[in-house]
């Protein structure tokens, strides 16, 4: 997913509360920003010593943004999948193996080689500003977003999945094996024609989250585009208003 040199007109709040309100969603819109911190963001928080950056997602449902910019705490995991610092340790594909050399093992792929090969396609992106920023959408800030998460329950990623995919004949989203962090921006540059990305399926990250979510992410202007969804769409028919009743919603 290419970083932004243009411009581009925000959405319509109005789009957004459309949409919003046919998947009856109550979650924030997450955006990755391209951006540096500033007033515009407040309140924004910087990750204590090496926090994931799911750690604060009761800040984002507050309203609160995540900076994370060269040199700060946090997980140094994150700060490479979003670009900010470049390199992985040597003993990674171990650490994600058998821990020989490593600090741990968490055994998450068969043999250190399997897991070297996926290091090896790493594409991260390359934040112009130098830092990187994770909180709720803003739409006066839309110049800086770089993606777009929908935080959501098993039913509306059901809905979100569907919708993505709408005006595509092929299949458009992508479930990759990856860090929570990854899903945010990093993903899109690695799997050719993703327009959108499920994510919270790090076990390492699912801890901070509730139970029952999942996420959807997706480039910003795909996003644009998702919210051109026409009247009459399955947002509007029995399958969807069928779920939500039987929900109780």
């Amino acid at each position: 997913m290419p970083a932004a040199t243009s411009r581009p007109a925000p959405p319509l709040p109005e789009s957004v509360a459309r949409l919003t309100a046919k998947l009856h969603l109550e979650t924030p819109l997450l955006a990755v920003y391209d951006a540096p911190p500033s007033d515009a963001f407040a309140p924004v928080v910087e990750p204590d010593q090496d926090a994931c950056c799911f750690a604060y997602y009761d800040h984002w449902l507050a309203g609160g943004t995540l900076v994370l910019k060269k040199g700060g705490a946090g997980c140094k995991g994150g700060y490479r999948a979003l670009g900010i610092e470049k390199g992985t340790p040597p003993f990674m594909a171990n650490f994600l193996t058998d821990g020989v050399g490593a600090p741990k093992g968490e055994g998450l792929r068969a043999t250190a080689e399997i897991a070297q090969r996926y290091l090896d396609r790493a594409k991260p992106p390359v934040p112009e500003s130098g830092s990187v920023l994770i909180g709720p959408l803003r739409l006066d800030q839309w110049e800086t977003v770089r993606s777009i998460t929908f935080l959501v329950d098993p039913d509306r990623l059901a809905a979100v999945m569907t919708l993505a995919g709408y005006w595509s004949p092929e299949n458009v989203v992508a479930a990759p094996f990856g860090s929570g962090c990854s899903f945010l921006w990093k993903a899109f540059n690695e799997i050719e024609g993703a327009l959108a990305v499920v994510g919270a399926t790090d076990l390492a990250m699912r801890r901070y989250v509730p139970a029952n979510i999942l996420m959807l992410t997706v480039p910003r202007d795909h996003f644009a585009k998702m919210l051109t969804v026409p009247e009459g769409s399955f947002l509007d028919l029995e399958w969807w208003s069928d779920l939500l009743e039987a929900r109780g919603q």
